[in-house]
């Protein structure tokens, strides 16, 4: 009768630490990683746009960060008109055309992959869309 009163005991107190465990983080960040882009500020309408995106970390990006980046435009609404990914590099170009006229705001991030030591980081700027001949 001890045994199994003591065996009880052992197995209520594994318990607390196994499930404690399942809730941390499942990979560190080892590696700090800072999102920077370059993209104009005014266009016209139907003008293609270049947004060239770049990886701030230590080291070859490609090689170390198995994430991607994302592009996201949003209007005055704040509904998202243009998203697209691509998987993480140095540097990576977006080209892309807005059809309407009107202020907008580009965000671009980094989405942390599955065991990415990389942090995972944002940055956005305004982009102002004109008629053609202003």
């Amino acid at each position: 009768m001890k045994k199994i009163i003591a065996a009880s005991v052992g197995a209520a107190l594994l318990i607390p630490g196994a499930a404690t465990s399942a809730f941390a983080d499942p990979y560190p960040v080892t590696q700090p990683t800072d999102t920077s882009f370059n993209a104009p500020s005014k266009v016209t309408i139907g003008e293609k746009i270049k947004v060239r995106v770049k990886s701030n970390t230590d080291g070859d990006a490609g090689a170390v960060c198995t994430g991607e980046f994302v592009l996201i435009v949003k209007n005055n609404n704040n509904e998202v008109v243009k998203q697209a990914r691509k998987p993480v590099d140095n540097t990576k170009t977006f080209r892309f055309k807005l059809r309407s006229k009107g202020s907008y705001r580009l965000a671009v991030k980094y989405q942390r992959g599955t065991d990415d030591p990389c942090g995972k980081s944002r940055e956005g700027q305004d982009l102002r869309v004109s008629k053609r001949g202003n």
